[in-house]
């Protein structure tokens, strides 16, 4: 059928009613807000036409206006400014239309854009009431400028109570809105913000309220939105507006299980697949499902299938049979919503219509009754008809088709609005459900069946990831303090046995007051790990003194562990830097370690650190900072709290590389030194094999604790940290010293006589478990040849003047050497030694 025939055909349908002869026809102009093709799927609403064809028939048929016959005329308006006020001029100007095709009323239309101007023409210049059946929006309640318009659908305004109404049923307070720069969505989110304002207060709103417009490109305001991490988004625009602002929001992250978006309920149904040039940037796929789980609020359009509507006397499953047989008789295409044959349009357009029908009828009693004047009568200048229809118009109230229909003082329909989520069905795809009914006359509250409400995770979203204050966990810090305390008693007992042993040659040797201070610089170490377990929730503060106390124990943590480590490690590095001079210059197995050359070293170490730890104390102060990390995943707000200070990246970056210099250079020279035996620090391999595994784990620890600590991972950064500490120091200590206690289990360690003079001989003429006598004449001496695997006893008379060699220590090497092999061998006999039985 072609477009111009669905308008003769329906008033062909009016004419062929069989009605008095003596009747006279009343013409009504229908302005329909569709395009004249058919086929185009911009603002196409085909079951418009039929179903107001529908509803005039019947109104004929049903004889409510006698002696009059209800005509309708219809113009395409293609929801076009000009092509609505040409439409008019035309049907009213330029047609010269007799008394009998003068439109008394003027119905529709859809579009808010074209209808504003038409109404400020037909109610200030004709005087002649306009009744819409989808135009929502809020200027039109300007009874100065459109002084006769109605509607049979809410003002856009009224919806936002029920937005509100949502924003309170799911305690959402941080929302965006997002609209097109046109009057009808301006006033509309200028009215949602002043209800806003007026609900929680204008005061503090600035980071919960956020709105945003855009002319063509939704880009930036939906950046703005990304940035200000808004989930709740409301919109206000147009169908192809609306399918660019999806396609830009699933490229900027702004959909999705964390994301709801509340549309308008007037979009037409599958909306989103009609405009296939503005989806390039997306699928339509990929919309269906970013539009899932949205929400749709709307008016309450059906009544419930037992109830009558009005004078048609049909039911819901009535009213849906009769107007499936017009549309089958038009060949018309249904706009369906929620898959049923019947549009929210269609349901307005034959309320519309039936509207008018009573409002007429009422003129034409009062007009009869108290002017005795008819309708008969009408032209735009009799002020007193035109009146009389804007009268019996304010006071509508009947029951139609999609409920009842009554006006307020500005002509908006008073009614229900409805609540709808978008959910993907199997067998329809995307659909919408309703999940609540609101009275805007009630307390605001939403009647929502949530055992219909369909959220990711059964959840419904969060506003804003909701703050949390995160701290170490007790039972975790509470398990390390244990440990720490567990190790520093292991440390404390080397430390007294290390005292204890002092006059032990095997402990002599080993240069023990080194030792000390390498335990010494593990107790430090080991503080420092009770520290790094204190927040501002173990133990709770004064809350008067929670950033002071945070501050110095912040600062002590930066002092202890630089401290600590300077002695333990520098102890080591000490003795490694003693043997690597025995390894370059072999002269110096003969002379005792000299505790001053090792001393320059720690105190080089200590006094660099002081100066520069107190340099950064003293100019860039520690102090509490809160760092806030968003959760997606959790929808939280991680409240985490560390130590700050000006300039720490580059002040904790120094340490590290002065630091990280330091354990290189020991790993090269316990590398290089590694086959070394310096009797007088006769622990040296072990010193080689502890600082390997300092610096493993140093390396190991500081690298990934830092990564840690950067990303705020507070458990496990602090449980790396710690055990770190632990191992490095314990591991440490008791390479050093587990050698001793199993030597001194072996009974090896009795160098020392009872009224026998200590004497100290080559590492390799002395053998564990003997003494030394003085022998005036004669030494024996009995070597152990591990080459061969044979045992060499040798006497030869001694040279007592050899004895000054005792005191001065002689080359490990010397009784490996060929010439302590050779006959000669007794000139270089220092003294006698015999088995201890």
């Amino acid at each position: 059928m072609l477009p111009w025939q669905l308008p003769l055909l329906c008033l062909a349908s009016v004419l062929s009613l069989p009605v008095d002869a003596a009747t006279r026809p009343l013409t009504i102009l229908g302005l329909v807000p569709q395009k004249s093709d058919q086929n185009s799927t911009i603002y196409s609403s085909p079951d418009m036409i039929p179903l107001a064809c529908m509803a005039v028939n019947d109104i004929n048929a049903m004889g409510i206006l006698p002696g009059y016959t209800l005509m309708l005329n219809i113009s395409y308006t293609q929801c076009d400014l000009s092509e609505g006020v040409w439409q008019l001029i035309q049907n009213v100007i330029l047609s010269k239309p007799s008394p009998d095709q003068l439109p008394i009323m003027f119905l529709g239309g859809g579009c808010s854009s074209s209808i504003e101007p038409l109404a400020a023409l037909t109610g200030r210049f004709y005087s002649a009431t306009q009744v819409s059946f989808g135009s929502s929006s809020p200027t039109l309640t300007d009874r100065v400028r459109y002084p006769k318009f109605f509607r049979t659908i809410p003002s856009e305004v009224q919806t936002n109570v029920l937005r509100l109404a949502i924003m309170k049923a799911f305690n959402w307070t941080k929302v965006a809105t997002l609209y097109q720069t046109e009057d009808i969505f301006s006033v509309s989110t200028s009215d949602f913000m002043t209800k806003y304002n007026q609900l929680y207060g204008s005061a503090n709103n600035s980071d919960k309220l956020f709105s945003r417009s855009f002319t063509d490109d939704p880009y930036i305001p939906l950046q703005q939105i990304k940035e200000n991490d808004v989930r709740i988004i409301f919109i206000w625009m147009y169908e192809d507006k609306a399918v660019h602002t999806f396609c830009k929001a699933i490229s900027n992250g702004l959909t999705g299980k964390n994301h709801v978006w509340i549309l308008p309920g007037w979009y037409s149904d599958k909306w989103w697949t009609k405009y296939p040039s503005l989806t390039s940037d997306c699928t339509i796929s990929k919309i269906e499902q970013a539009l899932t789980y949205a929400l749709v609020v709307d008016f309450y359009s059906l009544p419930s299938n037992t109830q009558s509507l009005g004078v048609s006397q049909y039911n819901n499953s009535q009213f849906l049979d009769t107007y499936s047989r017009y549309l089958s008789s038009f060949r018309s295409v249904s706009n369906s919503r929620n898959s049923s044959p019947l549009s929210c349009s269609a349901l307005q357009q034959s309320t519309t219509t039936a509207t008018i029908d009573p409002a007429v009828s009422k003129a034409e009693m009062n007009l009869t009754t108290n002017f005795a004047l008819s309708l008969a009568n009408f032209s735009y200048n009799n002020t007193v008809i035109t009146d009389a229809i804007f009268s019996a118009m304010m006071a509508t109230n009947f029951s139609g088709a999609s409920g009842s229909v009554t006006f307020d003082n500005v002509g908006s329909r008073n009614g229900l609005n409805v609540l709808y989520q978008m959910i993907s069905d199997p067998g329809s795809g995307l659909i919408q459900k309703q999940i609540g009914v609101h009275d805007p006359a009630l307390d605001g509250t939403v009647l929502m069946n949530r055992a219909a409400i369909m959220w990711p995770g059964g959840v419904a979203p969060l506003d804003s990831p909701v703050p949390k204050d995160v701290f170490l966990t007790t039972a975790l810090v509470n398990t390390f303090h244990a440990i720490i305390t567990f190790s520093i008693l292991i440390v404390l007992t080397l430390l007294v046995f290390n005292i204890a042993t002092l006059g032990k040659p095997l402990i002599a040797n080993s240069a023990p007051h080194i030792n000390t201070l390498i335990i010494l610089g593990c107790l430090l170490l080991l503080a420092t790990c009770y520290l790094l377990g204190i927040d501002s929730n173990n133990p709770p503060p004064d809350p008067q003194h929670i950033n002071t106390r945070y501050a110095i124990i912040c600062t002590l943590r930066l002092w202890l562990l630089t401290i600590g480590f300077s002695l333990s490690f520098g102890s080591l590095f000490g003795k490694t830097w003693q043997v690597y001079r025995v390894y370059t210059n072999p002269a110096l197995k003969k002379e005792p370690f000299k505790m001053w050359n090792f001393s320059f070293w720690i105190l080089g170490f200590l006094i660099v650190d002081v100066a520069y730890l107190s340099l950064w104390t003293a100019v860039w102060p520690f102090s509490r900072d809160i760092i806030n990390k968003t959760d997606t995943n959790d929808n939280l707000i991680q409240h985490i709290e560390h130590c700050s200070c000006s300039n720490f990246t580059y002040l904790i970056g120094a340490l590290y590389v002065y630091k990280g210099l330091l354990v290189v250079f020991g790993l090269f020279l316990a590398y290089e030194s590694r086959n070394v035996k310096y009797f007088y620090i006769n622990d040296s391999r072990f010193v080689t094999i502890a600082m390997y595994i300092v610096v493993i784990l140093v390396g190991i620890g500081a690298t990934i604790s830092l990564v840690l600590t950067q990303n705020w991972f507070g458990d496990p950064a602090y449980s790396l940290a710690v055990s770190m500490v632990i191992a490095a120091c314990l591991s440490c200590l008791l390479i050093l010293y587990v050698p001793k206690f199993i030597y001194m289990a072996k009974g090896m360690d009795t160098m020392v006589v009872e009224n026998m003079k200590e004497e100290v001989v080559t590492a390799e003429g002395l053998q564990m478990g003997r003494t030394i006598t003085e022998q005036p004449s004669v030494c024996e001496m009995r070597t152990t040849v591990t080459a061969n695997d044979t045992v060499e006893e040798t006497k030869t008379s001694g040279n007592p003047n050899n004895g000054s060699d005792r005191d001065s220590g002689v080359d490990e090497n010397v009784a490996d050497s060929p010439e302590s092999n050779s006959n000669d061998a007794s000139a270089n006999v220092p003294m006698d030694i015999k088995q201890d039985v």
